[in-house]
């Protein structure tokens, strides 16, 4: 597999654009025009041959860009790799300022042994729903998982990480980051049906939202019923296309081209949008 197929696994780049615009009047009125670059880190991915090396070599890439156009960025470790010197000190040494190192939380073989837990998986990171999110765990669990990786991510940058992101974070998970480390903001995966083998409908559309302590995927309907973190979808489903929609999923994603239709097609029924 090649360099530009493993990037596409291991990173994920969204923009979230509020109030974007190239009307000059609304550029001149002050509104914010707000794009937030995210990277996820894994370590390994056992669908890739030489994954260890190319998704080092792809996060050291995308370093290298961030810096020549001064763009700041946030970085989510995924505990395998939080846990890799090679990562520590490309991070440490490389980022430019202004740039954000988080928490990526897919849950893998060395993040569920340090919690002194029983890996259930065949490879040491898979993508079975059970097992790489929270919901495969018991709310003790959960509890666990997250002060094992603060911990460790104190020990290396000195701080707790202010952002935690992942496909889908439960309630249970959201509020003991937010009640014990303060966490600022999360992220989670747009609406999708049957995408990447997982499946989240329903949720709030399109933009950021305030969880509800009871599901992290919906908003809650009190101040005294939420999370305060602000939880942004990654991607975003199409304000347009989406709508109604089950399959394909429109996304803001400005690379995913649906590889059942010739590319075509795919420009003439979902417009790149970013």
């Amino acid at each position: 597999m090649n360099l530009k197929k493993a990037i596409s696994i291991a990173l994920l780049l969204f923009a979230n654009c509020l109030y974007g615009s190239a009307n000059p009047a609304r550029a001149e009125s002050g509104a914010p025009r707000i794009i937030n670059i995210v990277n996820f880190i894994r370590q390994t991915d056992y669908r890739v041959k030489n994954s260890d090396s190319l998704l080092f070599a792809t996060v050291r890439e995308q370093i290298k860009l961030l810096n020549r156009y001064s763009f700041p960025a946030t970085f989510l470790l995924q505990y395998d790799a939080l846990i890799n010197p090679d990562y520590q000190q490309l991070l440490k040494g490389e980022l430019g300022p202004g740039s954000e190192i988080g928490a990526w939380w897919e849950i893998t073989q060395p993040h569920v042994e340090a919690a002194g837990l029983v890996w259930r998986g065949e490879h040491s990171w898979v993508s079975t729903a059970n097992i790489a999110f929270t919901t495969g765990y018991t709310p003790a669990e959960r509890e666990k998982l997250v002060d094992v990786y603060m911990a460790k991510f104190k020990e290396i940058f000195g701080r707790y990480p202010e952002s935690v992101g992942s496909w889908y974070i439960d309630s249970h998970t959201l509020a003991y980051l937010y009640d014990k480390y303060n966490i600022v903001a999360s992220c989670n995966c747009k609406d999708q049906i049957g995408t990447d083998g997982y499946t989240l409908w329903g949720g709030y559309w399109n933009q950021a939202y305030y969880p509800s302590r009871v599901n992290g995927y919906m908003p809650a309907q009190s101040a005294e019923g939420q999370i305060p973190v602000p939880v942004f979808r990654m991607l975003g489903s199409d304000p347009i296309y989406q709508y109604e929609s089950v399959m394909p999923a429109f996304s803001l994603k400005p690379t995913l081209c649906n590889h059942r239709k010739p590319l075509d097609k795919y420009k003439k029924q979902r417009p790149v949008v970013l």
